[in-house]
């Protein structure tokens, strides 16, 4: 029900210098292959994140289908519950590599994931951190921004075939590698929050 993206969609290029990371960060990848959840149990996780007391704020993307084809996919901020077009395929194409960002749909996910949107939240979730990301396109300023100045819990969606060069561009990161389909993944990321929050109230 929720969109994984295609590693070639058409997009506008941002340039700029990664800034300094640290390693006291907290960094979760959000695991598994193409098509296989990672999208619906994030939001899952979101959904027990907040029953549990948490703050959560971010970024998924609901796809939209037409007769079992991917036509599309939203975004939807996790903090104010809003959504909005993110992109959609070109009239008559059937590749994937032919969906179109929407500028207003692109604006809205760098507010969603803004240093304003994400203040004081115990979970930030981004999905996706894909090629493009690993391009320095989309969601990449955000996450270098968040990874560089969040005290938050930061939950990465990635590919399983791109974990590796995920982790290698973040190596001085603590990092954790959960594959979101196993039963037991969202407890213990809500076990991590609860010991991040623990650690917070004790000035450690």
């Amino acid at each position: 029900m929720f969109f994984e993206r295609k590693a070639a969609l058409v997009v506008f290029k941002r340039s700029y210098k990664q800034p300094m990371l640290t390693s006291q960060k907290k960094l979760i990848l959000w695991t598994g292959n193409r098509h296989s959840g990672k999208t619906t149990r994030a939001a899952d996780l979101a959904r027990e994140a907040y029953k549990t007391g948490f703050n959560v704020a971010g970024l998924l993307a609901p796809s939209l289908y037409h007769n079992s084809t991917l036509i599309g996919f939203d975004a939807f901020d996790l903090k104010n519950n809003s959504r909005t077009p993110l992109a959609r395929r070109n009239h008559g194409e059937t590749q994937t590599r032919q969906f179109k960002f929407i500028p207003e749909g692109l604006q809205f996910g760098y507010l969603a994931l803004s240093e304003k949107a994400t203040k004081s939240v115990d979970l930030i979730i981004v999905d996706e951190f894909g090629p493009l990301e690993l391009d320095g396109r989309i969601w990449r300023k955000n996450v270098d921004s968040l990874l560089s100045r969040s005290n938050s819990t930061i939950l990465l969606v990635v590919r399983q075939e791109l974990v590796k060069t995920v982790r290698r561009l973040y190596t001085d990161i603590f990092c954790r590698e959960l594959a979101a389909n196993e039963p037991e993944s969202i407890s213990t990321v809500i076990d991590i929050l609860k010991k991040h929050r623990q650690l917070h109230r004790a000035g450690k």
